[in-house]
């Protein structure tokens, strides 16, 4: 065999041992985090802040070339229930178990609430409350000009959704100051979580921002009235056709709403499929500013307020 071939194989060898390696200390170091995340809850429940709370998992692993994660069988136990929260699968894009990216997303299906939250209740509520699964989509991005996208969508089964998109400007301060938390270490950030400068901290960081746009949606295929139907079988709510009329009649007597925004109320709840609420400001709105009370005149009105933020509603 030639000594260049030989060599090739050896480079290969070397390169594929060390992938392995740092995927092997990718996963280490997000079993540390959850090794450290217990030891903070029991030291809360120890100090009697908070019920006794552990996670654990089935498996765990990491792609260091692809910067993507995944967690497989989680667990929630809380006290002498025992466990009473699953999850299938938890996956993660482009974000860093020391650090912080400026794009990321992370995936959640299969949520589960366990046997001993559903024996504590009701035998309707119980399996009602079996048939579900909770399913999540978060991803962000930070851009070079200081706009830091949102995006989430949570599920639950194929029956109904909440998403929304937010789109903030101004970020630049804000985002340093999550890197710069995002690189120290576990020990490093719980001293400065438990101390009284972090949320002064953030919150100082946090007005130099502002929002810019967003939405929110709501996409409902029978989950509203499946709900509504198991909890009046339980005599706790009305029925559907109650809920529904009461609902139209309050939205007929809403003040200072526009007849169009009235209109897409009304047609969802007469057929409650989708509903879009959109914003966006000619200016993007300074956190500061909001906090300080200067746009207390946009705010004197639910009228005022759709016309600064140029609300728009969509229904179906």
């Amino acid at each position: 065999m030639k000594k260049s071939v030989i060599a090739l194989i050896v480079v290969a060898a070397a390169a594929g041992g060390g992938v392995l390696f740092a995927n092997m200390q990718a996963e280490n170091a997000i079993k540390q985090q959850f090794e450290q995340a217990n030891q903070s809850y029991r030291d809360l429940a120890g100090a009697g802040e908070m019920p006794e709370i552990s996670l654990s998992y089935g498996d765990i692993s990491a792609n260091v070339l692809t910067s993507s994660y995944s967690i497989s069988g989680l667990t929630v136990d809380l006290g002498e229930l025992g466990t009473v929260v699953t999850v299938d699968l938890i996956t993660a894009q482009g974000l860093k178990p020391n650090g912080l990216a400026d794009k990321g997303s992370m995936q959640m299906v299969g949520a589960k609430a366990a046997p001993a939250v559903l024996q504590m209740l009701p035998p309707h509520s119980s399996a009602f409350l079996q048939s579900l699964a909770l399913h999540g989509d978060y991803s962000y991005q930070y851009q070079d000009d200081g706009q830091l996208l949102f995006s989430q969508q949570t599920r639950i089964n194929d029956e109904f959704s909440l998403s929304y998109n937010f789109t903030l400007a101004q970020m630049q301060q804000f985002w340093q100051y999550a890197k710069d938390f995002s690189a120290l270490s576990a020990e490093q950030q719980q001293e400065l979580t438990s101390s009284d400068a972090y949320v002064e901290q953030m919150m100082a960081k946090l007005l130099t921002g502002a929002l810019s746009n967003g939405s929110i949606v709501i996409e409902n295929k029978g989950f509203i009235e499946r709900t509504l139907a198991m909890t009046a079988e339980q005599q706790q709510t009305p029925d559907f056709a109650t809920v529904q009329g009461l609902a139209l009649a309050n939205i007929a007597a809403l003040p200072q709403v526009p007849a169009e925004m009235k209109q897409s109320l009304t047609d969802f709840v007469s057929k409650p499929e989708k509903l879009t609420l959109s914003f966006g400001f000619s200016e993007p709105l300074q956190f500061a500013k909001a906090q300080s009370g200067e746009l207390a005149e946009h705010m004197v009105s639910p009228e005022a307020m759709i016309k600064f933020a140029n609300i728009t509603l969509q229904a179906n």
